[in-house]
């Protein structure tokens, strides 16, 4: 089998090996198999790989994945190497949180949740909570309040009878993913009458 199989760089979707022949006799190609660690299926394989250094491209995000390399000549394929393993980089996330609901606690305090992203591409660092008066405004016009990564917020010192729009987004620590959908919450009317039921 070929030998010192070694990952030299990775990226979010790539990762870069190199190995040693490990064969005197002439090698027509190396082929090189590699799987997800968190898919129960098997290899993919990279046939007639002419050098010793090889780039694949394809993965997923802040992913495990599991390598291995043979050499192969004009009788066959050798046996492989031993495998090595590694985790690509993180990215920011591709897709919003889920799930984005709100509702008033007071007057002027509204709770906010939602639930993770479905792709969240690495380790959720916190997420923004974009809301405002003004849905037409662009989002970086928005009042904005960040939380760590729990999913849930409040948000208080809005003010009463009004109409707010609502939207999430995760980041990691690479950067921020989408904002979900708005979600559109209306103040309670301030006042005693609220108060006295």
């Amino acid at each position: 089998p070929p030998t010192s199989l070694t990952v030299t760089e990775t990226t979010a979707t790539s990762v870069t090996l190199t190995w040693d022949s490990g064969n005197p006799e002439p090698i027509s190609y190396y082929m090189i198999q590699y799987r997800a660690k968190s898919l129960d299926n098997g290899f993919q394989e990279v046939e007639g790989v002419a050098t010793t250094r090889y780039s694949i491209g394809g993965l997923s995000p802040y992913s495990e994945y599991e390598f291995r390399v043979m050499a192969v000549n004009n009788i066959g394929r050798g046996p492989p190497s031993d495998p090595v393993e590694t985790r690509t980089g993180e990215q920011a996330p591709s897709s919003p949180p889920l799930h984005v609901q709100a509702r008033m606690l007071s007057a002027s305090t509204m709770l906010v949740q939602w639930e993770a992203p479905e792709e969240p591409n690495g380790q959720i660092r916190g997420y923004r909570v974009y809301y405002s008066s003004d849905m037409t405004a662009p989002l970086s016009a928005w009042q904005k309040h960040n939380t760590d990564d729990s999913s849930l917020t409040t948000i208080s010192g809005l003010t009463p009878d009004i109409t707010y729009s609502l939207r999430v987004l995760g980041f990691t620590s690479v950067g921020d993913g989408p904002p979900s959908d708005i979600l559109q919450v209306k103040t309670q009317q301030g006042g005693e009458h609220s108060t006295t039921q």
